[in-house]
């Protein structure tokens, strides 16, 4: 059944071309999922169209978070507010570890709801499951976008180095104790945890609803 037409009405659009970004009062009428037209205020619309009043409202396009790691949503809460950022890092593991695939899922449920409520609708997910990323994992985080109806791209994060490697002078920086610590520290070899070629964990899968989910780099 197609949806009947829908005129958003009253609200400042804003809008962008060569001359720059300015907003203008206009109506947005949305025929079949797509804007069909913008009209000026009051202008004469179609018959039996769903009105939605967006007076006071700025009407922006979709916006796209091209760096978001939805299982932070879940972790913010665990530290305190004025965390440093190297800090936060450092206790990935510890946040991040141990979750279920319903935990997964709500993590992602909660990071898109925050994007949405920021005008985003579409997100790079760069994704970290504790030790590897799993089919599992990524078809719990792909659903979750999908149900909100945001547009994503999950890719697993994985690393062949610790963040202290990776960040040049952090270890520099750590008490002689906590530095010998820290560089004693390593990431395991890829062939010790990874799994193998004819795994059923491994290999491709993408998600529907408009998640894309690519594991393997293949897709």
């Amino acid at each position: 059944m197609t949806p009947r037409p829908l005129l958003l009405a009253g609200g400042l659009v804003l809008r962008g071309d060569a001359g720059g970004m300015a907003a203008a009062p206009l109506d947005i009428l949305v025929e079949g999922g797509r804007i069909a037209a913008l009209l000026p205020p009051g202008a004469p619309h179609p018959e039996g169209v769903a009105l939605l009043s967006a007076q006071d409202r700025l009407v922006i396009p979709g916006l796209v978070n091209a760096h978001t790691h939805r299982h932070g949503a879940l972790g913010r809460g665990a530290v305190a507010d004025r965390v440093t950022l190297e800090m936060f890092l450092a206790g990935a593991g510890a946040l991040n570890g141990h979750r279920g695939l319903d935990e997964k899922r709500l993590s992602a449920r909660l990071s898109a709801a925050e994007l949405i409520r920021r005008g985003c609708t579409a997100c790079y997910d760069l994704h970290v499951e504790v030790p590897l990323p799993t089919p599992e994992g990524l078809g719990e985080v792909g659903a979750a976008y999908a149900e909100a109806r945001l547009r994503a791209v999950v890719a697993p994060m994985m690393a062949g180095r610790t963040l202290f490697q990776a960040i040049p002078g952090l270890a520099d920086r750590l008490p002689p104790a906590a530095r010998r610590r820290a560089e004693a520290i390593a990431a395991a070899p890829a062939a010790s945890t990874a799994p193998s070629a004819s795994s059923p964990r491994s290999g491709r899968m993408c998600g529907g609803g408009g998640a894309a989910i690519n594991p393997c780099g293949s897709c």
